[in-house]
């Protein structure tokens, strides 16, 4: 029974739904395909026995922990484990204090990548200085990057190579561009275990 002074707040949490969804179907429209390239790409890397590096800002820093997490360990069947690391938060604090935050993944990924390797970059927004270094770092170790992010045209998306593989989310709100990262990382997860082993959809 509800209090006479509480507050119902159930139709704002159907609309959140709703922009979800909404969210869901413009991502599904825009990037049906380019999620499809980008497991390809991962999966060809694998194949050629190099790795996938993951790194990103913010809370998107997390949605490549949980890719690099479910290459790891497994996703949603048991399987071997796959090539997959997250540059260090321990590493990028040392870099930081030491050197410069906008190096903090650059200079892992320097002494970390080899040529084939995929580098898996997730931000919001164009992409701070040490987004774009990343990816001139990922350039120099002939490391294809696929980005993940909500804004086309940036200082990031113009260092982009043709090889790279560029994930645009349309949407503007950064909580619900952060779910559509980790939609099409489940996506890229269920994608490469049906390539290399053939699983099953659930």
């Amino acid at each position: 029974m509800k209090n006479k002074h509480t507050v119902d707040y159930s139709e704002q949490v159907i609309d959140l739904f709703h922009r979800h969804i909404e969210s869901c179907m413009y991502t599904m429209e825009a990037l049906g395909e380019v999620i499809a390239r980008a497991s390809e790409c991962l999966v060809e890397s694998m194949l050629h026995e190099r790795k996938i590096i993951c790194c990103g800002e913010g809370n998107s820093g997390l949605i490549a922990h949980h890719l690099a997490t479910n290459l790891l360990n497994n996703f949603q069947h048991e399987r071997p484990a796959l090539p997959a690391m997250v540059l260090s938060s321990d590493a990028a604090t040392a870099i930081a204090a030491d050197f410069s935050y906008n190096d903090i993944y650059a200079n892992q990924i320097r002494a970390l990548g080899q040529a084939g390797d995929c580098l898996v970059l997730c931000y919001n927004g164009g992409g701070s200085t040490a987004t774009l270094r990343a990816i001139q770092a990922a350039h120099e170790r002939n490391v294809r990057v696929i980005s993940l992010s909500n804004t086309k045209g940036g200082d990031a998306s113009a260092l982009l190579l043709p090889d790279d593989v560029e994930l645009t989310f349309p949407v503007e709100d950064r909580a619900r561009a952060i779910e559509m990262q980790l939609i099409a990382v489940h996506s890229l997860c269920e994608l490469i275990d049906t390539q290399l082993f053939g699983t099953p959809h659930p």
